[in-house]
């Protein structure tokens, strides 16, 4: 794999270069430690804008038509299948099962021997949320910005055995438990620039109806982890806003973008979101 042979030259000679970043990565490798990672990127830009996909699926199966949209904003847009997800490889069995903080550092031995640049502006989606909570946690040098897309919380994870008592499976079994006290303990938002972006049906299957206004105050218990946080509902959109309501979070990016590029604080809400059907919150 191209990346590996790149990485063991660089570690080989701190001189040789990573790759350059181009204006479509499609299908490239990286070994993050005896086995690689899949990722694909589309534009050129910066900062670069990384979306991650939920709980057991490939970034590119739920991102790649997706990427050509944000790259649009003039960014380097990204995306990646977690071990054992899509073209990655499945992560060596070790001792004990993985955690968030298993899959964060993954991303993190991804970034440093790939083209992608950091800080970037992380897109989580659903279970990449408690991921991208550890992994700014862990590294928070790679992060400019958040956009939040309807992501799990860790105060949801004791809430779902009560109608579906599966385990988190993700290429392979994750440790919950353990994920949810990474979570926990991660580091507030701080002042980096945010959009926490939360549906408004609360109509998956299998979910039922009393949740969902306790998954919306988590939401925004969310929001208020931060100094420099918009926190708005897609009106119309299910879990999958990016399905459902791409104009929204679409705009979440930008907004999040140019405070990035701009070093300052987040405009007001009602200025950032003018399009109809958005409910500042």
């Amino acid at each position: 794999m191209l990346a590996a042979v790149a990485l063991a030259a660089c570690e080989s000679n701190p001189t040789v270069p990573l790759p350059v970043a181009s204006a479509t990565t499609a299908g490239a490798d990286v070994d993050v430690g005896g086995y690689a990672l899949d990722y694909i990127c589309e534009g050129t830009g910066s900062p670069t804008v990384l979306l991650d996909a939920g709980l057991g699926t490939a970034g590119d199966d739920e991102f790649g038509g997706f990427l050509s949209r944000v790259a649009k904003l003039g960014v380097r847009a990204c995306t990646y299948d977690r071990a054992g997800l899509g073209a990655s490889d499945a992560r060596p069995q070790g001792d004990g099962l993985p955690t968030a903080a298993t899959e964060a550092d993954e991303l993190h031995a991804l970034l440093e021997s790939s083209d992608i640049e950091t800080p970037l502006v992380y897109v989580p989606h659903s279970y990449a949320g408690l991921v991208a909570r550890v992994f700014a946690d862990r590294y928070p040098d790679d992060v400019a910005g958040f956009v939040f897309e309807d992501v799990s919380t860790a105060w949801e994870i004791d809430l779902w055995p009560r109608w579906d008592g599966s385990p988190w499976i993700d290429g392979t079994k994750i440790d919950i438990d353990a994920t949810e006290r990474e979570v926990l303990d991660a580091a507030p938002l701080g002042d980096t620039p945010s959009v926490v972006v939360s549906q408004s049906t609360y109509d998956e299957e299998r979910i039922p109806r009393w949740a969902g206004p306790i998954f919306a105050r988590q939401q925004a218990k969310l929001a208020a982890l931060g100094d420099d946080v918009l926190h708005v509902r897609a009106e119309g959109s299910g879990h999958w806003i990016h399905r459902d309501r791409p104009d929204v979070l679409l705009r979440a990016i930008d907004v999040v973008v140019e405070a990035v590029r701009n070093g300052g604080t987040m405009p007001s809400c009602d200025n950032a979101f003018t399009m109809p059907r958005v409910t500042c919150l």
